[in-house]
């Protein structure tokens, strides 16, 4: 059986009530067809940053800056920062609203473009790499962000099960085909992976959590 919305919702209700900021972000986010993480993929997100104690974390598709905000709110705690990728400027300049009136404004660093291009030219290492950013580029991500996570860092990434239909004999229309193959090229690459041990969580639309070996 499927993850269902209903078990989404579900999960949602029996978490703490989110603050008015993040209830704000996720009412945008609804109104405006913005991809952004389940409050209980955000949960998630802080807790692991909690109990690892991550200080460096790395995070590819910004957006409006919700998961962002989740994954700085736990660091602060490890005195961390989060460095954030996005090349959508319009969402960029809403989610650097959001991280100013969040007063977490000088632990997040966003970088403006393609994170393709701009990965090579960072220095690691990072405790956790978040990715939620355009399907079909995962595998591309996955390549560059590798020599970035330290060993026994996390990489985590969000929809990787996209609506159930990575499942072989899943029917969906055909404008999703590439983007479809190349998550399972991606879930092949990653599960197979000699330096990552993974597990996929059916959270959300799908979460992979691996860590990578010592």
């Amino acid at each position: 059986m499927l993850y269902s919305f209903e078990i989404e919702k579900y999960l949602e209700n029996l978490l703490p009530e989110r603050d008015g900021l993040l209830q704000e972000m996720e009412e945008a986010a609804l109104r405006e067809t913005i991809p952004v993480v389940t409050p209980a993929v955000g949960n998630f997100l802080a807790w692991l940053v909690r109990t690892s104690k991550a200080a460096r974390i790395l995070e590819i598709g910004t957006a409006i800056g919700y998961s962002t905000i989740w994954l700085a709110r736990a660091a602060e705690v490890n005195n961390g920062h989060v460095t954030t990728i996005d090349m959508n400027l319009a969402r960029r300049q809403e989610a650097s609203n959001y991280f100013d009136r969040s007063g977490l404004f000088g632990r997040i660093t966003s970088l403006a473009g393609d994170a393709r291009k701009i990965l090579p030219g960072l220095a690691g290492p990072f405790d956790l790499v978040f990715i939620d950013a355009a399907k079909g580029e995962y595998l591309e991500y996955f390549n560059l962000v590798q020599r970035l996570i330290k060993p026994g860092g996390m990489l985590v990434v969000d929809n990787v099960l996209f609506r159930g239909w990575v499942v072989p004999g899943a029917e969906f229309e055909p404008k999703y085909v590439r983007i479809v193959n190349s998550l399972r090229d991606f879930l092949q690459e990653l599960n197979n992976h000699p330096d990552f041990s993974t597990s996929v969580l059916p959270l959300g639309d799908g979460l992979s959590l691996s860590i990578k070996k010592v």
